[in-house]
């Protein structure tokens, strides 16, 4: 965390706002980036009017709005062949994917509204819309909506806690290695469980 906190300064200082925008056009392709940091760190920034607070949330909003378009039509355009191939652990079989597809049709504006607030959710949301072919005005519509939201929370928070962001962000190193070696021992769990399941589906007899 520390590390990303200073890659983060970094660019700021490098770019300014413009990194608000770079580091959240990135991250709605789907690629891991550092939006909480980011924009709790610009927040605490414009406690100190280094930062101009519209500005900032203008950033926000248009980096993640262009990112979250480009993944769409990526998806809308590569169609379900290109979803199966890269996406099988999502979509395992074509009931599956009817089921999601139905779904999202019934629900799509608030999945996309909610999912742009909720971290991790934000950075792929728009790729099932644009498989699912969520008409685009729509789809525009709710994600400057929740873009929106999502912006103004983190920043609002960041300026109120002001140096304290900065505090948090350095203690956090202590937990940093804990942190990363439960993620790893969760991925593995979930790697055992998932292949002991299908052997178990491939050793079943057939009826």
């Amino acid at each position: 965390m520390l590390t990303i906190f200073q890659s983060v300064s970094n660019l700021i200082h490098s770019v300014g706002v413009l990194a608000v925008f770079l580091v959240l056009f990135v991250e709605c392709f789907g690629v891991p980036s550092p939006d909480e940091i980011i924009l709790l760190f610009s927040g605490y920034l414009i406690s100190t009017h280094r930062f101009s607070y519209p500005l900032v949330i203008l950033a926000a909003v248009a980096g993640s709005t262009l990112g979250a378009t480009g993944a769409y039509f990526l998806a809308r355009f590569g169609g379900r062949r290109l979803m199966l191939k890269y996406f099988r652990f999502l979509f395992r079989t074509p009931e599956r994917l009817n089921y999601w597809e139905d779904y999202f049709a019934r629900r799509g504006d608030i999945i996309v509204l909610v999912g742009r607030i909720i971290s991790g959710v934000r950075a792929v949301i728009s790729y099932p819309a644009g498989l699912f072919e969520m008409p685009y005005w729509r789809f525009l519509l709710y994600t400057v909506a929740g873009s929106l939201i999502w912006a103004l929370l983190a920043v609002t928070v960041g300026y109120i806690l002001g140096p304290h962001v900065i505090r948090a962000l350095n203690a956090s190193k202590h937990y940093e290695l804990p942190i990363v070696i439960g993620v790893i021992l969760l991925v593995v769990l979930w790697y055992l469980w998932d292949r002991r399941k299908k052997q178990r589906r491939s050793q079943s007899p057939l009826l």
